[in-house]
């Protein structure tokens, strides 16, 4: 009797004709068979551990505990069955899917077998990870939306100016000051969460409550764009934490967050470039791109050469200078060349590095030489 209602129900599933068709008896038995982990998935669940059969997940009805942030949603693989021990939430997937959705539960198991969620024979299927960097043209669409919500301070607008900006150029990097307040990070990102998901987004994640927000800080967002796209956010703190100035705008470790890439910026690089300016700070890479039209790649924690090589390799590039900021947090200026020009000194290009102590001395005639790499085979 179970093997008849098996293959009549995956026939009428087949014919998409399901719910036309198919008696109570079939529809409870069927959609013990909707995939759980897939469910979860698709619910942007965060899974924690796995223990065989038992996944823990953070329950999207209850939180975790502050404290002690021990997750207390069981997802069981072998039944397809949720359950709660903290706030008695449980069933099946169907269910869980129906609860989150606000929707009943056939509604719930169409959009489930739509979305290839139903495994009748428990078949090994293959689970994609909760957390995948989302498509830049996707991540392009969301920052810009984002970035248009928020205002520049004047502090920092007087800032930019002061080391040689334009406003006209202020205002085309999209240069914006990040919000103090928490009411209005959630807002904006309640905005965000209506019209795009941002799970897969570098910068945002779920509180406590599975609300999108995003963390504060005193600075202002530098958008790193290549060919028109934003790659991702940098930021720029009013002032130095743990010996740096520029962090990335990313959400590791947080609910549904995203880690940042080490994203480079380029611009006027293509392969007729026979000369290069390198430098470890996206604001210098924007000056530099408004005083000069030479090629130039900016790039921030950069830990080996291979993604400047990457780009150059493709090139007749044969001169390249690493222009580098001095500071009383950057003392160790050789380890530096020795990172960012590793895999270049081999290949035989001419190196040259200009230091400078504030980015405002890029607009001097004098441009002073500080170090200098020889040409090594």
């Amino acid at each position: 009797m179970q093997q008849e209602i098996y293959a009549r129900s995956e026939y009428k599933l087949n014919l998409k004709g399901y719910s036309r068709i198919m008696d109570k008896l079939d529809f409870q038995e069927v959609q013990r068979h909707i995939n759980i982990l897939n469910v979860a998935y698709h619910l942007c669940l965060e899974i924690v551990e796995n223990v065989g059969n038992e996944h823990k997940a953070i329950c999207p009805f209850c939180g975790y505990n502050k404290n002690s942030k021990i997750p207390t949603l069981s997802l069981n693989a072998q039944n397809n069955k949720y359950c709660c021990c903290r706030c008695g939430a449980g069933g099946f997937s169907v269910g869980l899917y129906a609860k989150m959705k606000g929707i009943d539960n056939k509604t719930a198991f169409k959009e489930l077998l739509d979305r290839e969620c139903f495994s009748l024979d428990k078949t090994p299927i293959e689970i994609s990870p909760i957390n995948i960097l989302s498509d830049i043209k996707i991540r392009n669409t969301i920052y810009r939306d984002f970035l248009s919500m928020l205002k520049l301070e004047n502090q920092h607008r007087r800032y930019l100016k002061n080391i040689g900006f334009l406003d006209s150029s202020i205002d085309n990097n999209l240069y914006r000051t990040i919000p103090k307040k928490y009411i209005k990070r959630r807002l904006i990102c309640n905005n965000l969460a209506r019209k795009y998901n941002l799970a897969g987004t570098p910068g945002f994640y779920q509180e406590e409550d599975f609300k999108w927000c995003f963390s504060g800080m005193n600075g202002f967002f530098i958008p790193v764009l290549n060919d028109g796209y934003i790659e991702g956010l940098s930021i720029h703190l009013d002032k130095p934490f743990s010996s740096t100035s520029d962090l990335w705008f990313s959400s590791s470790n947080k609910i549904n967050g995203m880690s940042a890439k080490n994203w480079i910026m380029r611009n006027n690089v293509n392969e007729n470039s026979t000369n290069l300016i390198l430098t470890d700070n996206f604001i210098m890479g924007d000056l530099i791109k408004e005083i000069t039209e030479l090629p130039v790649i900016a790039f921030q924690k950069i830990t080996n050469s291979y993604l400047i090589l990457k780009e150059i390799e493709k090139t007749n590039v044969q001169n390249i200078i690493f222009v580098t900021q001095i500071s009383s947090a950057n003392e160790n200026l050789d380890y530096i060349i020795r990172r960012v020009f590793r895999d270049l000194i081999p290949l035989g290009y001419n190196l040259d590095v200009k230091c400078v102590k504030n980015v405002k001395d890029l607009l001097d005639e004098d441009f002073t030489e500080n170090y200098k790499l020889r040409k090594v085979a």
